[in-house]
């Protein structure tokens, strides 16, 4: 008689083990209960995203540009102020150091500089041959203003940095969106 009750001790004992937590779990998905609300990116992530061809970008000749021109590649759009000349030169300067960051994926980000004015466009292009420098003829399709975009390889504007933005958080956020991304 005394093994049975042990016994019935231990199937309670084992079910209780793998039951117990099992409910405490629905309990707090269906009440949402200690749901974790941080996010690991830095920046600002647009929803929905705009598509890059609307904001129907042109080379300084006016001729159009579009992604396929890139190869398919990550951009990072800075979309410049008017009149930003030293914010300009150091925003610009800090994405080249962290192209270079990159290190061997820097081959699948390309930069652009969009409505570029009081800068000296041949100084700009000598100082960073591999910027592309272009012209926006519908800039609203940044919806957040100036300040630095992503795009994806596919067109997508999907994130936003303000002019405030840390050069170590969009590097980190570029790392994490290469190493997921089988696409660019």
């Amino acid at each position: 008689m005394r093994s049975n009750k042990s016994n019935r001790f231990t199937l309670y004992a084992v079910f209780a083990v793998t039951a117990i937590p099992l409910m405490i779990a629905m309990i707090m998905y269906f009440n949402l209960w200690a749901v974790p609300d941080g996010r690991t990116n830095f920046g600002e992530l647009l929803l929905p995203p705009q598509q890059l061809q609307d904001a129907q970008l042109q080379t300084s000749d006016s001729s159009g540009w579009s992604q396929q021109e890139a190869d398919k590649r990550w951009l990072v759009v800075y979309l410049a102020q008017p009149e930003c000349l030293a914010a300009c030169a150091e925003a610009t300067h800090l994405l080249r150091q962290i192209h270079v960051a990159l290190g061997k994926e820097a081959h699948r980000v390309t930069r652009l500089i969009v409505n570029q004015q009081g800068q000296d466009k041949t100084q700009m292009a000598l100082d960073y041959p591999a910027l592309i420098q272009l012209e926006s003829l519908a800039p609203d399709t940044f919806i957040k203003g100036h300040g630095i975009y992503l795009v994806d390889p596919l067109g997508n504007i999907m994130m936003h940095y303000g002019f405030d933005f840390a050069g170590k958080e969009l590097l980190k956020d570029l790392k994490k969106l290469l190493k997921n991304s089988n696409i660019g």
